[in-house]
C-alpha cells in the first residue's frame, strides 16, 4: 500500500497528557469539531463521524506543567475550503482566541492553542498545481495574509459544527533543541525528504507532501527534556504499510542512537534525546 502524495508513512493519532481531562474533552468536541470516540476515566479517543480511527487521545494527568520540548502544533487538515470555512466561522462566533491565521503557499491555515497551551493547526491544501514545487523535490513554503473573507465565504452551512468527513492529522509540528539535527536524524530513520529548511526550522515528508513532520528551534536551547506523563505531548504516532520499511525504519533508529521503548511485531516507541516519543505502527 502505498499512501497519498507516493507517502511510505502517514501520521495516526497524536497523544496529548492533560491536566484538566473533562474541559479539554469539550474543548476538542464542542469547538474544534471532533466526535467522542470512546471515554473511560482517565482518557478520551477522538476521531470524526464516518470513521472509527482515532485522530488525538487525551490522557489524565497530575504533574505540573514545565517548559520542555515536544509538540508545537497538532495539524488537523481538513478536506476543503468549504470545511476550513466552516471551523474558521465556528472559532469565531463562539469567541475562541485565534494565534494567527496565513496562506503558506500550498495552503491556508489557522492557529489557535487549547485551554492548556497545546498548539492546534487547521488547514487545507490548495491544489498541487498551486505549489511552488522546485526541481529538486523541495516545496517551497511563504507566510502571507491568509483571505479570511474568502475562506468564510465558501464556508459549509452546518446546523451543529463537526469537523468533516476525510479529515486527517496532515502533520506534526515539534520544538526541539536543535532544528537541523532533528530533521536530519527522522530524515534517515524514515527517509524522509528535506522539503524545506531554513537555519532555525525544518520540514520534511516521505513522497511529494510538503511536510508532514517539523521542526523548529524557536523556544531556545534550555528547555528540559520531555518526560512521558508530562502534560503536553505523550507521542504522536507514524503508520508504515510496508514490513521491510518498518523493519528498516527500527533498525536504523537503534544505529543512531533513538532509544527503544516498546517493541513488537507490528510497532515500536522510540524516544529522542529531546525525549519526544513516536510510536511507529505497521498496517496491512
Amino acid at each position: 500500500m502505498t499512501y497519498t502524495y507516493q507517502s511510505a508513512i502517514r501520521l495516526g493519532e497524536v497523544v496529548l497528557n492533560v491536566h484538566d481531562l473533562e474541559k479539554q474533552t469539550i474543548f476538542y468536541r464542542d469547538f474544534i469539531g471532533f466526535k467522542v470516540l470512546n471515554q473511560t476515566s482517565d482518557q478520551v479517543h477522538l476521531g470524526i463521524s464516518g470513521s472509527d480511527e482515532v485522530l488525538m487521545r487525551l490522557v489524565k494527568t497530575d504533574l505540573p506543567a514545565q517548559d520542555n520540548y515536544g509538540l508545537y502544533h497538532t495539524a488537523i487538515l481538513v478536506p476543503d475550503r468549504p470545511s476550513l470555512g466552516a471551523a474558521l466561522k465556528h472559532l469565531l462566533t463562539n469567541g475562541v482566541p485565534l494565534t494567527g491565521g496565513a496562506d503558506h503557499g500550498y495552503s491556508e491555515a489557522i492557529y489557535l492553542d487549547d485551554i492548556e497551551g497545546n498548539g492546534i493547526e487547521i488547514y487545507r491544501d490548495k491544489p498541487v498545481s498551486e505549489w511552488d514545487i522546485r526541481e529538486d523535490g523541495r516545496i517551497i513554503g511563504v507566510t502571507e495574509e491568509m483571505d479570511a473573507d474568502g475562506v468564510l465565504a465558501e464556508s459549509l452551512v452546518q446546523e451543529n459544527f463537526a469537523l468533516s468527513e476525510g479529515t486527517i492529522v496532515g502533520h506534526v509540528h515539534l520544538s526541539v533543541k536543535n532544528a537541523l539535527v532533528s530533521s536530519k536524524l527522522y530524515q534517515r530513520v524514515f527517509d524522509l525528504g528535506d522539503k524545506m529548511t531554513i537555519p532555525s526550522a525544518s520540514w520534511i515528508a516521505s513522497g511529494n507532501y510538503h511536510h508532514q513532520l517539523a521542526f523548529n528551534q524557536w523556544a531556545g536551547p534550555n528547555l528540559a527534556k520531555r518526560g512521558e506523563k508530562l502534560p503536553g505531548l505523550n507521542h504522536l504516532t507514524i503508520f508504515v504499510s510496508d514490513e521491510i520499511f518498518f523493519k528498516a525504519s527500527l533498525k536504523k533508529a537503534e544505529l543512531y542512537g533513538l532509544t527503544i521503548l516498546e517493541k513488537s511485531e507490528n510497532s515500536f516507541l522510540m524516544e529522542d534525546s529531546d525525549g519526544i516519543r513516536t510510536k511507529v505502527t505497521l498496517e496491512k
